[in-house]
């Protein structure tokens, strides 16, 4: 039976974090990362979680119910994981790149895990799922025989966990296909895990939309907007990034599904200032996580602000603006009111055609709102 914690809290809810003003300090000191029984301030069960008091997020919670055996039951979350993806969604069909485990979305509780191709690429956030990482990886190793098996960790939450990240992966590329399109990417390197599988679907409205249209693709990573818009029938595709292996690894997967992108190594703000009113009539906008926390809110929107208000200026009536953000601490609301301020200061009325998020191999707990992180507007200029 696991060590029982009390929190210092009246429990009412079903979210799964507890800070550690919210949690009493156990009698005697536990291993950071120990699966513990908890109470609330009354004494009622809340369930089991684990816990860790070198992290200000000091207690997640892993069940509402008993656990006796935490590895038994994450085992029997994966397999659940699995299932959603591979049975209930159907997601073979169509990819060998989609999200596995996505953290609390799933029960997992800091970790997500991506299928990328032959590489299965581990991300750990917590401590906890840091020392369950080899029983995680042996029943993977079970259902995925022929499977690369990869550990990446986010270093600034292993700093605030306590626990030493695994040394860099070795770059060894491999080819995903996505609804018929074809790309070589990095499994374990550059940005999260190293294919952005949480746009599959928004890239697919990119190609049902881009026909006949000179699309900018801007911060484009390995070109998957780019590439789609030009199968889909764009007349001219420009894909631009600041990393310039990135740049390269457009032009090879243009090149891999025989269309044509212009791929440019570049910064989006300067691309915008010089292209000329019209040039393009579809942006997209995809940039990297400029919001790490709540306390960088006000320090990042602006930057938001400025690239969607620099697209809009550029587009004429009808033009089209796919705009993005995986920043989390971002709330959607306030990231909508961001990009109707951008509006308004280029002088353009818009509306918008679809409200967009991640795929739903990405799932949100409903208990769990932080699970929800990218937010998409696809938007007409009027």
């Amino acid at each position: 039976m696991p060590t029982e914690v009390q929190l210092a809290v009246r429990v009412r809810g079903r979210h799964p974090w507890f800070y550690r003003k919210m949690v009493r300090k156990p009698a005697r000191p536990l291993p950071a990362g120990e699966p513990v029984r908890v109470v609330d301030r009354d004494g009622a069960f809340v369930g089991v979680g684990f816990y860790n008091n070198r992290s200000e997020l000091a207690l997640r919670m892993l069940s509402r119910g008993e656990v006796d055996d935490a590895d038994l039951y994450l085992r029997a979350l994966l397999e659940a994981a699995i299932d959603l993806r591979e049975s209930t969604l159907r997601l073979p069909d169509v990819t060998d790149a989609y999200r596995l485990v996505h953290a609390e979305g799933d029960g997992f509780p800091g970790l997500v895990l991506d299928r990328i191709g032959d590489a299965l690429v581990a991300q750990v956030f917590s401590r906890c799922m840091h020392e369950r990482m080899e029983p995680i990886g042996q029943a993977l190793a079970r259902r995925y025989p022929r499977a690369r098996l990869l550990l990446t960790a986010d270093r600034d939450a292993a700093a605030r966990e306590g626990f030493v990240p695994p040394p860099p992966v070795r770059a060894q590329s491999t080819e995903v296909t996505e609804h018929g399109a074809r790309f070589e990417v990095v499994p374990g390197h550059g940005h999260k895990t190293g294919f952005f599988a949480d746009q599959r679907d928004n890239r697919q409205i990119v190609h049902r939309l881009a026909g006949g249209r000179a699309v900018l693709d801007l911060c484009c990573h390995a070109g998957g907007f780019a590439v789609h818009a030009a199968r889909g029938g764009a007349k001219r595709v420009v894909a631009v990034d600041l990393d310039e292996a990135a740049v390269a690894m457009t032009r090879d997967n243009a090149a891999r599904n025989r269309v044509r992108v212009d791929a440019r190594h570049g910064d989006a703000f300067d691309v915008l200032r010089r292209a000329g009113t019209g040039e393009h009539d579809f942006i997209v906008l995809d940039p990297p996580k400029w919001i790490a926390g709540k306390s960088a809110i006000e320090a990042g929107l602006p930057r938001y602000l400025d690239l969607n208000r620099a697209a809009f200026a550029k587009l004429g009536s009808g033009g089209l603006l796919v705009t993005c953000s995986c920043s989390g601490a971002l709330a959607p609301d306030r990231f909508e009111a961001m990009v109707r301020q951008a509006a308004a200061e280029a002088g353009r009325d818009a509306r918008v055609l679809f409200r967009r998020g991640a795929g739903p191999d990405h799932p949100v707990a409903l208990e769990c709102p932080e699970t929800s992180y990218l937010k998409v507007l696809v938007l007409q200029v009027r």
